[in-house]
């Protein structure tokens, strides 16, 4: 199976910091991803689902394993993103290791505007 992954395509990683049990990721997001082609010609809007997916694979460079999310508690999208104007952002996560899932909550936030608050429940892939 073939893992999906936006890293490097649609933004990068400039940094991971973490501090008790919560990380900051500075992230930079990549104007010439193809879906914004589509997503709008000449007024790039970043997807909610890439934004999504970006939130999942920071979760999986902290737990080191592929994730599922089979819940989404709350994702409130409160400002919109493009990689003109708010390419630089920054992730904050806390990540809970519970008995069988991940809690997460997660803020996708630059200097001025928190664009995204997320709390979802990941699972670890089985890869045998």
């Amino acid at each position: 199976m073939q893992c999906l992954t936006l890293l490097n395509d649609y933004y990068r990683i400039d940094k991971q910091v973490a501090d008790g049990d919560e990380t900051l990721f500075g992230i930079t997001l990549l104007p010439d991803f193809i879906a914004y082609k589509g997503h709008f010609p000449g007024n790039p809007v970043s997807p909610g689902v890439c934004n999504i997916q970006m939130i999942k694979e920071c979760a999986e460079q902290l737990t080191c394993k592929r994730l599922f999310l089979p819940y989404i508690a709350k994702c409130r999208f409160s400002a919109v993103i493009t990689p003109l104007t708010t390419p630089q952002l920054q992730l904050r996560m806390r990540l809970i290791k519970a008995e069988t899932a991940y809690h997460l909550h997660a803020t996708l936030f630059d200097d001025t505007t928190t664009y995204i608050a997320f709390k979802g429940e990941f699972t670890a892939i089985n890869n045998d």
